[in-house]
Formats: C-alpha cells, structure tokens, sequence
C-alpha cells in the first residue's frame, strides 16, 4: 500500500508598527496552527516580519521565505489573511506567481480560496481592497499630521536638539542644549568652519541628542532647521527623494510643506539664522574650490562683465624668469570673449583690506548699522501697503479658481479655462511664497556685530575660515579690460540692493598698489 505524504506548509505572519504590536504574530500563529492541523498539513516553519509594512517587499523574512520556495522543501504558505501576505496588489501578484513556479501556494486562514474562477475573482477583489484600506489609511494618517502641524502639534519622534516635548506635544527649550545650538550658530556665523566647530563641540563634551559625537551632517542639519529661528516647520524634506533631487509628484498632500511663523520658542535670532543660510548657499555655489592649490578667497564672486561668466582661478608661468602668475581668469574661449586675467593675489589682498576700511572698523561699523536700520524703518513703514496689495491679488485669485470649479462641476469644460485655471494656480502659488516670506523685520544693534571687528583681526588667512567670513561681504566683482567694479554687501545679514556699497578702480591703480610695473 502506497504511502501518502503530507503537505508540508510554512506561516508567513507580518504586523505594521502603526497600528499593531507583539501580540499579533501570536495570534497569527496560533490561527495558522489550527488551520494546518485541520487540513492535516505538516507545518514545517514560520516567517515573522516585525513592524514591517504591507505596502512594500521589502521585508528581510518575507524575501527569505520566497528564496526557500526555490529549494522545493514545503508545498504552501499560509497567512492569517491575504493582506499579511500584501497590500499591494503588483507585489501579490509578482509573488504568487513565484511561488507558483516553485510548486508552493499561498493559503489563507480567513479567506477560503480554491482554484475556481469564483475564487480567482474572489481574490482579485480581496486585493484590490486590501490596497484600498491600506492607501485610505495612509492619506487619514497624513491628514491628521497636516492638522497636527498647522496647530504647532509635534508629529512623534526624537524633536531636535534644543528641544523637548511637553504635556500639550508642543516643542519646548531645553536650556542646555540650547546652549549648544547657540554655540554652533555664532561660530558658524563668525566664519569658523565645520571642522573648527566640531572641534570646539569635542572639547566641551557636547553631544547630540542621542548622545553620539557631531559629525558635519548633523551640523549642517542643525544650521538649515528653521524651528531654531521660531518657525514651526512640518515636511520641510517631503519633496526631495534620497539624491535632493524633486521626486516629480505634484500636489500630493504628503508633500506639503507647512511653515507657521513663531509657531515654536526660537534658540536663534532670524537675523542669526539668516546670515547662516547666506553662508552655507555661498559655500554651495563655491563647491569644489577648496581641492585648489592656491588660496582663491573670491572664488566664486568675480565675474567677467564682458560676457557674464564666474571667473576661475588660474595657475601659469609668465615672464623670463617663469615666475608663477595667479589670476582670476574668463573661461570662454578667447575668440568669444577678450576680457583679460586679473592678478588673484593682488585682488584678494586689495578686497580684504578694503573691507576692514569700509566695514569692519568701530567708526564704519556704526555708520552700516545706522543705514540698516533706516532701511528696515522704510520697509517696515512700506510693509502694511505691500502686504494688502499682495492679500487681496492672493483672494481674488481664490474667487477666480472657485468660479472655474463650480463652471467644470456644472459641465461647462473648455481647454482656455483649464489652462486658465493652471495659470491661477501658479499665480497663487508664487503668491503663498511672497506671503510667506513678507514678515516686519526687528532694528540691529551695534553690539551684536561687534565680534565681527575681532574675527577679522584674528582669523588666519589662507584658511577656509577666513574665505568664508571674507565672503559674507561681498556681493560681486565685476571685471572689464580695463577697470573693475567692487560691490561690498554692507546690509549685515539683511539683503537689499541699498545695502551695497560700489567701488569701480581701474586696473593699474591696483597694480600701483603693489608696486607692480604691469600695465593697462
């Protein structure tokens, strides 16, 4: 008499941290027990993915679990129900089809599956619903984090360094790691490098909120965080995949980025915050300089006026004796521009002495917060008529839109309408930007700049320290044939083209500087 085998099956069992625990894989398996004993199966192992979700293969025991089917050592696979198995209905499929081809099938303890047509369609539907729940669930998810940031309401996880949680799931400070955070700002904002930075943070034993040592990621993190600065901030990262680069969805609500203005205790002063952001955008579009053999300290900042490019830093032997030549030089060939090279050492000393003359001296320092602040009295004084002309453009491109909604609800469906509804909707898109960024600005103080006066007498040169804290006050240089234009950023942090200060030298009176015998 032959001998009959029994089906040797496996259990596959998952639960999502959102909304399960432990307990769940128990229960699963306990289901799944009973289930094998009745159809007297042998159940040979388990697979257990923990707070894993359904929405995604990439679960370490699920993909173990398809790799064993190829060794032929069990006939089924059986789950507690479908949506264990996948809430997606590419995945159920793509993998069925695997196991399937291995001679395994998938089983389902509450869900009566046969090899019928009925049951075909049975479990299409059942797909179908599992990724419909699964989707339903995420956008209610998002909502009530959308809801939760517009209230100012923490949305789970470690709150950055400087803050902690309270009873009402509101950010509050944290005195001592504050103190850090103001530390990391001020050098940074003084023109000390990451690697100085970390340096200090090292030999006063500071850490991170998880107790780990800095490193530049968690620096740049913390200088970009506009919650230090006062600024509730919720999905500012949402709309960059993991290169920064725009993922290309539109309008979807997991990409709305929400910013409540004093909707937090700030660490920083804007002014402090912003002057950081200034620095790090000009240390991104200059790149790349540092790997140079010469120390180009306006890399970066000069630009031939001729035909509108970024200058490069040049190395080359001129002269019978082949002494070394550093210069600024056009990049475009020379039969598309004529604009010649300017001496970089001469330039970078020239600029560098002229910013102690019209800056940072007590006397010129004074006069610059002077100015400032009579441009931030004119702007405050013009705020309130700029802001109503902006608002009322913003409510009447709202009253616009609804119109071509309610018209498109009625039939009424025409390509000049559509495309004057995505017209509005950039209009008021740009529109929410100014609004946001239109705020009443606070008057400087002397005193807040006056370690600018110190930095500039102790940081040493040739160092990137000191090309970054040079940089902050300078907005260009344009180079010609035969003059130039020095164009010095006196606003101290607030950026305005009143706050510029032109300085337009001929190129032989730099040269006579350095008792050059080169000519125009």
């Amino acid at each position: 008499m032959a001998v009959i085998e029994r089906i040797r099956a496996v259990a596959y069992c998952r639960y999502s941290s959102s909304n399960q625990h432990e307990t769940s894989i128990e229960g699963q398996m306990r289901s799944i027990e009973e289930f094998c004993k009745k159809q007297n199966w042998i159940l040979v192992s388990s697979y257990q993915d923990r707070a894993v979700s359904g929405t995604t293969d990439n679960r370490e025991q699920f993909q173990k679990m398809i790799s064993d089917s190829y060794n032929h050592n069990f006939e089924r696979v059986v789950v507690y129900k479908l949506d264990r198995f996948a809430r997606n209905r590419y995945d159920s499929i793509i993998y069925k089809n695997k196991l399937k081809k291995n001679d395994v099938l998938l089983c389902s303890v509450n869900e009566n599956l046969t090899d019928s047509p009925e049951s075909v369609i049975l479990e299409s539907l059942l797909d179908g619903m599992n990724e419909y729940y699964s989707k339903a669930l995420s956008q209610i998810v998002i909502r009530g984090h959308l809801e939760n940031a517009y209230k100012c309401v923490h949305n789970g996880g470690i709150p950055p360094l400087g803050y902690r949680v309270n009873s009402e799931r509101k950010l509050e400070v944290v005195p001592e790691e504050a103190e850090i955070v103001k530390l990391i700002f001020e050098l940074y904002t003084q023109g000390y490098g990451y690697s100085y930075i970390l340096d200090r943070l090292n030999e006063l034993n500071y850490h991170t909120k998880t107790g780990r040592t800095f490193s530049k990621s968690s620096l740049y993190e913390i200088l970009s965080n506009p919650k230090y600065a006062g600024n509730f901030v919720y999905n500012r990262l949402a709309s960059k995949d993991i290169d920064g680069k725009r993922n290309g969805h539109k309008n979807k609500p997991a990409d709305k980025i929400i910013c409540i203005e004093g909707g937090c205790d700030k660490i920083v002063s804007k002014a402090m915050f912003d002057k950081a952001q200034r620095i790090k955008a000009a240390n991104k579009r200059n790149a790349g300089r540092y790997s140079s053999k010469e120390m180009y300290l306006l890399s970066g900042k000069v630009i031939c006026d001729c035909c509108g490019r970024k200058m490069t830093g040049n190395r080359s032997k001129c002269g019978r004796n082949k002494s070394l030549l550093v210069s600024y030089r056009c990049p475009s060939l020379k039969k598309i521009c004529k604009n010649k090279e300017i001496n970089a050492t001469y330039l970078n000393s020239h600029v560098s002495v002229l910013i102690g003359q019209k800056l940072l001296n007590p006397k010129s320092l004074k006069k610059a917060v002077a100015k400032v602040n009579k441009y931030i009295e004119k702007y405050n004084t013009d705020y309130d008529s700029n802001y109503d002309t902006v608002s009322a453009r913003y409510s009447e491109i709202l009253d616009n839109l609804a119109n071509i909604t309610a018209a498109v609800e009625k039939g009424l469906v025409t390509e000049d309408l559509m495309q004057r509804a995505e017209n509005l909707e950039a209009e008021k898109t740009e529109l929410e930007k100014r609004l946001c960024t239109m705020k009443l600005m606070e008057p400087v103080k002397y005193e807040d700049f006056e370690h600018l006066l110190k930095q500039y007498k102790e940081i040493k040169h040739n160092t990137e320290e000191y090309r970054t804290f040079i940089q902050q006050f300078v907005k260009e240089i344009r180079v010609r044939p035969y003059d130039f234009d020095i164009v010095l950023d006196v606003g101290l942090g607030v950026v305005a083209d009143e706050l510029t200060e032109k300085i337009t030298m001929r190129r032989e009176e730099l040269y006579k500087l350095f008792d050059s015998h080169v000519r125009e």
